[in-house]
């Protein structure tokens, strides 16, 4: 046992020598020590930050009933404002056949709480973007496109707080049909109004070229450098068609991780740096330094909780007949195994 921990140790030591010189995997910028910039300061701007949350109510292998909601809110340095905007509705999403072909649609059926205007495209199951290998997308892949569209749709909603700076939740990576047009409606739009959007993500799975997870190479680069708040530019994807350009920042002297940022492409330098600026000052939550507290914010009232997805469940059963109901519980077995699996411990 001791041997083969050595063998792993010996593994982990080799792994974690990073180079001083790289590329991330799939990104067109070089990587190195003056690539690290210091964040010099912080700006009272103001933000606006989005996020959506689901809950599934219903799940078969061609049909998925699902609570929604939507939210967006507005901030300077840590102080939220008045303004904000919540939509919570029912949806959804199911298999049609056309023809030899399979399509997602997905229809807004109740709007509980806020306004809700955005219509749904109906996606080919078998779309390159959909397909999980050779495997046509399954239901599970179009609730996560439905929630995706929601976010980019209620920029529009975002931009009426008059927010110098839209931040959403996650990257601006495009990876469902008709994603990229959609952004690149929802950038113009923006931009037409004075708005700059940038994408901030919790996590990151991108790599060096030496297989190094990116995180820990720049940091090495920023203690090297010895700046508590920095920046670095990685460049644009190879891999994934969209206009974003991708950072790694490092928002509080506190922070213990650095985050992913992507910011839309043709963005100037000084854009750029009032944009850190006031994400330095929306980011001194105690609890969770380095991270925008407008997004914890936008999390918090955007989450469904399983709770009112289960009244809604509810709602809906004492609705049915008997017979329906017992068809209902046959078919949702169907993809329960593993929750019951686990429940046994």
């Amino acid at each position: 046992m001791e041997e083969r921990l050595q063998y792993t140790v010996k593994l982990l030591r080799e792994f974690l020598k990073f180079p001083d010189r790289t590329r991330a995997q799939g990104f067109d910028d070089e990587i190195d020590l003056d690539s690290i910039v210091e964040i010099d300061g912080s700006d009272q701007i103001r933000f606006s930050a989005i996020d959506g949350g689901t809950a599934e109510i219903i799940k078969v292998p061609t049909l998925a009933v699902v609570l929604n909601r939507v939210y967006c809110n507005s901030f300077i340095g840590m102080r939220k404002l008045d303004f904000f905007d919540k939509s919570t509705f029912i949806s959804i999403t199911r298999a049609v056949k056309e023809g030899d072909r399979i399509f997602y649609e997905t229809e807004v059926t109740q709007v509980l709480e806020g306004k809700w205007k955005f219509k749904f495209p109906k996606v080919d199951s078998c779309a390159t973007e959909m397909k999980v290998g050779r495997s046509r997308g399954d239901i599970t892949r179009a609730v996560s496109m439905a929630r995706r569209f929601c976010e980019w749709a209620y920029v529009e909603n975002a931009l009426r707080s008059g927010s110098e700076f839209i931040l959403m939740d996650g990257t601006l990576q495009t990876a469902f049909p008709g994603e990229s047009e959609l952004a690149n409606e929802v950038h113009k739009t923006a931009v037409e109004q004075g708005s700059l959007i940038a994408g901030l993500s919790k996590t990151t799975t991108i790599f060096t070229q030496e297989g190094h997870p990116i995180s820990g190479f720049l940091d090495n680069l920023a203690r090297k450098r010895g700046f508590s708040r920095w920046v670095a530019r990685i460049g644009r994807s190879e891999e994934w068609t969209n206009r974003a350009v991708v950072y790694f920042v490092k928002l509080n002297e506190g922070a213990d991780r650095g985050f992913r940022l992507d910011v839309f492409e043709d963005v100037e330098t000084d854009r750029i740096k009032r944009l850190l600026r006031g994400l330095v000052a929306n980011s001194r939550y105690f609890a969770f330094p380095g991270y925008p507290y407008s997004l914890i914010d936008a999390h918090t009232y955007a989450r469904v909780g399983m709770e009112e997805a289960l009244h809604v469940k509810d709602l809906i059963l004492d609705m049915l007949d008997v017979e329906d109901i017992k068809r209902l519980e046959v078919v949702e077995r169907s993809l329960s195994g593993h929750r019951i699996l686990d429940e046994l411990g």
